[in-house]
């Protein structure tokens, strides 16, 4: 967990867990992505992916962004948000960057069946909502379905004004409603990215296709656009699968650009 602010937004990073996977299997590809980045890469030459959540407060307004794995994977959302002190009572929306299944896996009680966050509003991309509606897709009907009969459910389209200071935006190419969310506050800028960028190796080289985008060719167009403008704005980025606990900036130095934790 780590906590950092945006002028008057307190943004919070929360790690659900943390996993490795093979550089071959992320970027399939790219059969040299292992040699030429080796130093993004553990000691076994794999990727090494957070599963995060971030928390923004604006004045009484709590928004939790994503819900992680959840328990299967002994995730630890919950018990990071007690440690950064935000009651589960305390939110009063999720937002999902899209719906994967390691982005939902806390929204519901695994016994009961209720929401995890029981005065929240879950806000769905419309997107992700009609694209993963239509398969018989296990994750969605456990985490996601459930929402709409349960009356929490509420789908997004375009941007949307979400608090004074923070907005959804719509950044395709992940998934077909993929959504990040842009901070303004104070003369700051922040954003908290969802998965336009999975590692430090996308940040380094944006047309490289990884196995998890729905859409390769629209996904790098988007990440490339993103780069352009976060690096050069100089805002705060929340990445959902940046190294732990995934809050920094994007530097471009020599017209190459870098990923730089905090």
């Amino acid at each position: 967990m780590e906590r950092t602010r945006v002028g008057s937004i307190d943004v919070i990073a929360l790690v659900d867990t943390v996993q490795a996977y093979p550089a071959a299997g992320v970027y399939p590809k790219a059969a040299d992505v292992a040699s030429r980045y080796s130093g993004y890469l553990d000691g076994e030459g794999r990727v090494e992916l957070n599963f995060g959540c971030f928390v923004l407060r604006d004045g009484a307004t709590t928004i939790l962004v994503d819900t992680g794995l959840g328990p299967e994977s002994n995730g630890q959302l919950l018990a990071e948000l007690a440690a950064a002190g935000v009651s589960r009572e305390s939110v009063n929306a999720v937002i999902f960057t899209h719906l994967h299944m390691d982005h939902t896996g806390w929204n519901l009680d695994r016994a009961t069946g209720k929401p995890n966050f029981p005065n929240a509003r879950y806000l769905v991309p419309k997107g992700d909502w009609d694209h993963f509606g239509g398969q018989n897709d296990q994750f969605f009907k456990r985490d996601v379905a459930p929402l709409e009969a349960l009356g929490r459910l509420d789908l997004l389209e375009g941007e949307r004004v979400l608090t004074q200071s923070c907005v959804a935006l719509p950044t395709p190419g992940h998934t077909p409603g993929h959504t990040s969310v842009v901070i303004s506050s104070a003369g700051e800028r922040g954003f908290i990215l969802g998965d336009v960028v999975i590692s430090p190796i996308d940040v380094a080289e944006p047309s490289l296709e990884n196995s998890f985008d729905w859409n390769g060719t629209i996904a790098g167009e988007t990440r490339r656009r993103l780069l352009d403008r976060l690096s050069g704005d100089g805002s705060l980025v929340g990445g959902s699968h940046l190294p732990a606990p995934g809050l920094g900036h994007f530097v471009r130095a020599n017209g190459a650009t870098s990923w730089k934790p905090l």
